[in-house]
């Protein structure tokens, strides 16, 4: 009867081991599991994010070659400017030189007399004087005046300045359109890059987060490899 019962208290005894053992292997199962499904979960977070860095990529490798591309088109737009510059600096000397030559023959220089009339003007809007003196003044600015517009009409009835002065104001309208078209692209060219920038920026806080994930990742793999260890020791102990 006593080794009856003490082999009643071993089996019970070693019944709840075993229940207890078993209890544990499906805790430590579980959390296994658990590990696994959040380390998958991890990996499509990272699968994503490389998805998008790879979009990313392709967005600042377009913008980049469509800045470079109108950056090249703005050198050329300049070239085109300063040769048109070039063309409207030259014209306005050879009409000068034609006003100087033409006015002569009336015993005035007109560009004389448009220096003087500038710096006159700008004596009557900055300088105090009375009003005998500012009167004065203002009749010699009108004599001026009727001076330049005499020269003026009989110089524009000289064909070959008539003709230079055609000339100038088609080449100032052409200079002042390419100034416009530099402006534009190199504003188009500005987008581009800062465009670019800003996918730069974008693209470097997610290789940080997909660093960040792949090290969460390595060690959830790592927690998850030791759990099972222990789950298969817990397995094994249940099988005695």
């Amino acid at each position: 009867m006593v080794f009856e019962a003490l082999n009643e208290w071993i089996y019970r005894g070693h019944g709840k081991y075993k229940r207890r053992i078993s209890k544990k292997a499906n805790e430590l199962k579980e959390k296994r599991n658990q590990l696994h499904s959040k380390s998958k979960t991890l990996a499509d977070e990272r699968d994503s994010l490389n998805s998008s860095i790879r979009e990313i990529r392709n967005k600042i490798s377009e913008h980049k070659k469509n800045r470079d591309e109108l950056n090249e088109r703005v050198k050329h737009a300049k070239e085109q400017r300063n040769i048109l510059n070039k063309s409207y600096s030259e014209i306005k000397k050879k009409i000068e030189e034609l006003e100087r030559i033409r006015s002569l023959s009336l015993g005035t220089n007109l560009n004389e007399l448009r220096k003087q009339l500038r710096n006159l003007e700008t004596e009557q809007m900055t300088q105090p004087m009375s009003p005998q003196k500012e009167k004065k003044l203002i009749e010699t600015i009108s004599g001026i005046h009727s001076k330049i517009k005499e020269q003026e009409d009989f110089l524009n009835k000289d064909p070959k300045l008539k003709k230079a002065i055609e000339e100038e104001k088609i080449i100032k309208q052409k200079a002042e359109k390419q100034h416009e078209l530099v402006e534009k692209l190199a504003q188009r060219a500005q987008e581009e890059h800062e465009q670019m920038i800003e996918l730069i920026k974008q693209l470097d806080n997610m290789t940080k987060k997909i660093n960040t994930v792949q090290e969460t990742i390595v060690l959830t793999k790592i927690e998850a490899d030791t759990i099972h260890k222990e789950f298969i020791e817990s397995v094994d102990k249940s099988m005695i």
